[in-house]
């Protein structure tokens, strides 16, 4: 008898206060008083086990999945264990201290420390969006004899066929059992009676799980044997994972990675997973978003997690926690919880990858006996489960991979501003020539495995209390930096709802041009995008932190799509005596040739149609656009058919402008050596907070146009890239900034900073322009229209 113990909770504080009806998984509160740390920095958990009355003669063995920090475990007021360390899952034998009387006390003692003054403790992201304390993940009470199944583990051969089973008793040693397997229709394919622990097994027909069909098998063991009695059941999916050359290999065919960071934390219940349902409803908006890949960012996945992506076909890449600065101590927890959690969630069909490292958090790589270590662990890693791919470092910022099997690296840069500096990383990230190991190694799967751009999320939607904790950055709290202070300074800036509409619109003009330019390079494999959901200050989600829709979520279907349109280099603003020019071809990033039709189009005409084959897993070079567009083109869409079928859409914003004389006075303000009462001119390198380069590389910037909205915001906001300085406007006074003054403004993240691009003064009836922008036609031609 396996029993989840989620219910019948009662939580003594240490401050004496009492809290009953509890349910597990759960993290005592934290506020804005007591942020990035626990209100309470212990507490005990109470429940009475009522499920063990009259059941002597059994063992009885507690299983934590999760706790943090510290923990003792008491029963009928003698303690049995104690245990430090927040994510593995570890085991308690009871049986000696209980009654089974039905009133047996279980009491858990769960403390935690200040993760700021310990940077030697794994604690994952507590340190950035605050510290977590509590029964984290699910406790569960098996009731057994003296014998019994502890794992069964199922692993699928290179045939696809052929089945490994694994199977392990409690006392280590083999005995007779009798397995049964049941197709995902549920119908029995295989009985067998077995006495060898290990043993293979072939599976005539197989039905393998993928993203497109998540076929799970179930297993059901049955034991009996000199009085000892056991069953358990368990999934599992035929699926084989592995690098070949630069293709990753899902059951032998090449996939593409469409995936997206997942942080997992939440605005109310924080640390701890959201029940079934909600985590369902998530789930499921990342298939609808066209994601097949979900990357769960430094910490380990609940079971509940796992269970849902191999209902769904989402494959899983788990990053290990990590500690600011790995010691003996935590470098070993590290090493044990690698094995920990190989062996927890063994049968995951979805669970494929895991990075061991992140960005080099913990360790200095610099060091020859570190690059050892890592080495070590990485083959370590190998040994323990080869059906899985493995991440050394996953790296960034100058930091190196020593031994992997995914080469993958993240980049974040502005966008518009710095859409030359992606497309350079891009290109030579694709061609090698940017070096991610430190030693050059053969051709593995390239990946960018972050990069991304922030689109703030509508306040009227927001839940729990984040709004009003700060920026906290490894233990570093900035003051006045909440997203509720944020706002209170965008209130005095702009309409709101535009505001939040206008960040939106640059997050996915962003994400669109930096996918395309990965799109555009064959030797790329995939990308994750920074990131799934928002997480309290930070605003890169796809979903805003409810896990709602942000204003373009049913497009990203079409990036994230293996048959992708892209036109290189695309003009947005065109004079309306130009002729539109671009150069189309169409990614195909799916293991089949497809005989297609594309048309190009307006909003309101068919502009060309051309038929062609897309060969499988390659970029295909399709036509030159030459067009003459009317005045009223908001858009050029490219659609990709098969027959009927939509295989692929993609759109272009246009705006297509008469020239408009400026007759008031222009100042092209082109360097920081500008003098004026009001306002300064500074470098995008200038830094807020101490810290916050105006840059937007990292917190990203938000463009926001102040303008009659008969112009197309979309096509003015791509072409700024091409006119935008590297300098920008501030108020002397540092007083805030006016959006009725500010027509092109540039904020940093929520409004950490406010500076303009485009900025008009007025003085007796006569007004004055200020722009940073490159004096060029283009300029002229977009502040002639906003103006």
């Amino acid at each position: 008898m396996r029993i989840t113990l989620d219910r019948n909770w009662e939580l003594v504080y240490e401050d004496g206060s009492m809290k009953n009806d509890i349910c597990l998984p759960h993290e005592f509160s934290i506020s804005e008083k007591s942020y990035p740390n626990p209100v309470f920095s212990s507490g005990v958990y109470k429940r009475i086990l009522k499920e063990l009355k009259g059941l002597v003669g059994k063992k009885a063995i507690l299983r934590f999945h999760g706790i943090d920090y510290a923990s003792q475990i008491t029963v009928n007021g003698k303690q049995v264990f104690s245990h430090e360390d927040g994510y593995d899952l570890f085991e308690v034998d009871v049986t000696s201290f209980l009654n089974f009387d039905g009133k047996d006390l279980l009491q858990i003692h769960v403390s935690d420390v200040d993760v700021s003054s310990n940077p030697s403790i794994v604690m994952g992201k507590q340190d950035w969006y605050g510290n977590a304390c509590g029964i984290l993940q699910q406790v569960e009470l098996w009731v057994v004899d003296e014998v019994f199944i502890r794992s069964a583990r199922f692993t699928t051969m290179k045939d696809l066929r052929t089945i490994r089973c694994d199977i392990r008793f409690s006392d280590g040693k083999e005995h007779p059992f009798r397995l049964i397997i049941l197709d995902p229709a549920g119908e029995e394919i295989f009985k067998a009676q077995q006495s060898k622990a290990s043993f293979t097994f072939v599976v005539d027909e197989p039905k393998p799980w993928s993203v497109d069909s998540p076929n799970l098998y179930t297993a059901v063991i049955d034991f009996d044997w000199n009085g000892c009695k056991d069953q358990i059941s368990c999934r599992f999916g035929i699926r084989t994972i592995r690098v070949e050359a630069d293709k990753i290999l899902l059951n032998n065919e090449p996939i593409y990675v469409f995936g997206a960071l997942d942080q997992n934390f939440y605005p109310v219940t924080h640390y701890v997973l959201p029940k079934r349902n909600e985590l369902l409803s998530e789930l499921l908006k990342a298939k609808e978003m066209g994601l097949n890949l979900l990357r769960f960012h430094v910490k380990i996945p609940d079971d509940l997690y796992l269970d849902l992506a191999d209902e769904l076909g989402l494959l899983v890449w788990i990053d290990l926690p990590y500690a600011r600065q790995l010691d003996e101590k935590s470098q070993a927890y590290l090493e044990r919880l690698l094995e920990n959690l190989l062996d927890r969630h063994a049968n995951h069909p979805s669970f494929v990858i895991l990075s061991l490292i992140n960005e080099s958090w913990g360790v200095d790589l610099s060091t020859e006996e570190t690059r050892e270590w890592l080495k070590a662990f990485y083959m370590r890693a190998k040994s323990l489960d080869p059906t899985r791919l493995y991440v050394d470092n996953s790296a960034c910022c100058g930091n190196l991979h020593v031994l992997s099997d995914i080469d993958d690296y993240h980049f974040y840069h502005s966008f518009p501003y710095h859409n030359d500096l992606w497309k350079q990383k891009v290109e030579s990230f694709a061609t090698g020539e940017f070096k991610s190991f430190a030693v050059p190694k053969q051709r593995l799967p390239k990946l960018i495995s972050e990069f991304g751009v922030w689109g703030l999320s509508d306040q009227r939607d927001w839940l729990g209390n984040w709004m009003n904790f700060p920026v906290t950055v490894m233990g570093m709290k900035f003051d006045g930096s909440s997203p509720h202070d944020a706002v209170s300074l965008a209130c005095r800036f702009h309409n709101l709802e535009d505001f939040f509409y206008q960040s939106q619109l640059h997050q996915f003009l962003g994400l669109k041009y930096q996918i395309e330019q990965i799109r555009l390079k064959e030797q790329i494999s995939g990308y994750v995008i920074t990131e799934f959901s928002d997480i309290a200050w930070e605003a890169n989600g796809l979903l805003d932190y409810n896990r709602m829709p942000k204003s373009f979520y049913s497009k990203m279907r079409f990036l994230n799509n293996p048959v992708l349109p892209i036109i290189r280099d695309h003009r947005s603003v065109l004079k309306a005596t130009e002729r539109y020019s671009g150069h189309l071809c169409v990614a195909n990033s799916s293991p089949m040739n497809l005989e297609v039709k594309i048309v190009v189009r307006t909003d309101i005409k068919i502009l060309k149609e051309m038929n062609l084959i897309l060969k499988r897993w390659s970029l295909t070079d399709v036509m030159e656009i030459d067009e003459t567009l009317d005045e009223e083109t908001q858009n050029l869409y490219i659609e990709v058919f098969n027959d009927e079928r939509l295989l692929g859409r993609n759109f272009y914003p246009i705006a297509v402008l008469q020239p408009k004389p400026i007759s008031d006075e222009m100042v092209w303000v082109k360097d920081e050596a500008f003098q004026d009462d009001e306002l300064i001119c500074v470098s995008e390198k200038y830094k807020v907070h101490g810290f916050l380069e105006l840059s937007g590389d990292w917190i990203s910037n938000i463009s926001v146009f102040n303008t009659k909205r008969n112009v197309n915001i979309a096509a003015f906001l791509w072409a700024l890239g091409d006119v935008a300085s590297e300098y920008l406007l501030l108020r002397k006074d540092a007083a805030q900034l006016s959006s009725n003054s500010s027509l092109i403004s540039r904020i940093a993240g929520w409004g950490y900073a406010f500076a303009s691009l485009l900025y008009v003064k007025e003085s007796n009836g006569r007004r004055k322009i200020y722009t940073t922008l490159k004096d060029c036609d283009l300029s002229r031609l977009l502040i002639g229209s906003i103006l």
